[in-house]
């Protein structure tokens, strides 16, 4: 289907018996009937069009097509369509051809105004050089894919503290499932002892020093993805160009999602980092350029290298 130049009213492409609406970007639904004869209202002083006679559309309606003189803005045979113009027939006596209406002209107040250009909602994020960016759903899913991996790689480093953690709660959790049982409603659930709480933070802090080299090593790769990205053909790059991140930038990223999990053991503290963290997984939702917290503060953006 051939595209006008401007917006205005052509011979429908798919309809050689009635005019449609062009808004500049796309054909609108916007139709309306050839007529043999000049339109009341295109007389003397009524040369433009978009002129509103007495009867005009009430304000926000669809744009109206003026009717045609005989022979006037029909296309060839086999022609693209022609622009409801000046026209080569006759016309009637003191009769005016309208003119080609264009954005720059100001529709007559009380008449009709220009249908709302086409938004770009439902459209395809991307960075500014075109590459589409990430669904929200396909980053949680590569990271979940990652933090199975960081866990199980860890184990020969967390599992001791993992086990003398279990060692020190398990009596009490034990006792306290006892009383339940008993019917003891009061029964006091166990809390966190400072002997607990040792074995707690040691495994925390060397979970997230695994977890932080994991990315930094695969994201200032070539591939500038982490297996679970690389698996769901996602990669991480800078929003204002493409290819593996610095070591700098990679580091940069993880400070919120993985550095906040050395605090998050601390009770005083821990409330404020889960708040930030769920603030940082859930901003690309929103966000227009689906950036993350930590993405801001790096400046990367994560593509999807499997859409077009």
């Amino acid at each position: 289907m051939a595209h006008p130049q401007s917006p205005g009213w052509y011979d429908d492409p798919e309809n050689p018996q009635q005019l449609r609406y062009f808004d500049g970007v796309v054909w609108t639904r916007h139709t309306s009937p050839r007529s043999t004869r000049p339109a009341p209202g295109y007389a003397a002083g009524h040369g433009q069009y978009g002129s509103a006679p007495q009867d005009s559309a009430p304000q926000g309606s669809a744009p109206q097509a003026p009717a045609q003189g005989p022979g006037h803005g029909v296309g060839a045979p086999g022609a693209g369509p022609a622009p409801y113009g000046p026209g080569q027939g006759g016309a009637g006596p003191g009769w005016q051809p309208p003119q080609q209406w264009s954005p720059q002209q100001q529709a007559p107040q009380g008449g009709w105004h220009l249908p709302p250009a086409p938004t770009t909602y439902g459209a395809q994020a991307r960075t500014p050089d075109g590459e589409a960016l990430a669904g929200w759903w396909k980053r949680f899913a590569a990271r979940l894919i990652d933090w199975v991996i960081v866990w199980l790689g860890s184990l020969p480093l967390t599992g001791y503290f993992i086990y003398r953690a279990g060692n020190e709660l398990g009596p009490a959790f034990d006792r306290y499932v006892r009383e339940i049982e008993q019917g003891n409603a009061g029964a006091t659930p166990p809390t966190v002892t400072p002997d607990v709480l040792k074995w707690v933070v040691a495994y925390s802090v060397i979970l997230t020093l695994v977890a932080i080299a994991y990315e930094v090593f695969f994201t200032t790769r070539t591939t500038a993805a982490t297996p679970g990205k690389r698996a769901l053909g996602l990669r991480i790059r800078l929003r204002e160009r493409p290819g593996p991140l610095t070591f700098q930038t990679a580091l940069t990223r993880t400070v919120i999602p993985m550095g906040g999990n050395l605090l998050s053991s601390l009770p005083l503290i821990s409330t404020l980092v889960a708040m930030l963290q769920l603030a940082d997984g859930l901003l690309p939702l929103v966000n227009q350029n689906k950036q993350a917290i930590h993405d801001l503060m790096a400046r990367t953006n994560v593509v999807d290298t499997r859409k077009v």
